[in-house]
């Protein structure tokens, strides 16, 4: 596999996710077979990840050497992150140096695919919009029984059809 190639499998990934707004990818070459790929993509809900990549290209494969997966809220502030820095802390785990930071706690993580951060992000985005539309339902005014009822009786009109 070549970088080009490389780079257009992350761009068909960024493409499938449907909550993605807007992507900015860059890539360096580093002869004679190595990259550094750095990117940001902006979600619907204004949230952001922040990764970066360096790979080796060997004939049997790629081997990513380097790597970090940040993704952040609106507000910048840290939701998670995957990487693999030789963090003292991490040295205990089972994983290390791979592992994930998410809400102030460090776990074992193997490195995941670009695809799988993208649908922990989508199930945390499609998550957050379903809490949402439940509290934007709890806050709607109450409804008078003069009013449910004619929309009972509209709606019965309309079925009896």
């Amino acid at each position: 596999m070549q970088i080009t190639d490389y780079v257009s499998a992350i761009l068909e990934v960024i493409s499938s996710c449907p909550f993605i707004e807007s992507q900015n990818l860059s890539f360096e070459e580093r002869p004679p077979n190595a990259a550094f790929i750095t990117g940001t993509i902006a979600f619907t809900n204004n949230s952001k990840l922040h990764f970066k990549e360096f790979v080796v290209f060997k004939p049997e494969g790629i081997n990513i050497v380097k790597y970090g997966y940040s993704y952040l809220d609106k507000k910048s502030a840290l939701i998670f992150r995957y990487d693999n820095a030789l963090d003292p802390k991490t040295k205990k785990l089972s994983t290390y140096p791979e592992h994930k930071h998410a809400s102030k706690e460090l776990m074992s993580a193997k490195r995941p695919a670009l695809k799988e951060v993208l649908d922990e992000i989508a199930n945390q985005i499609e998550e957050l919009s379903d809490l949402k539309a439940i509290d934007d339902r709890i806050n709607e005014p109450a409804e008078s029984y003069e009013a449910y009822s004619q929309k009972r009786t509209s709606i019965k009109r309309y079925l009896d059809r």
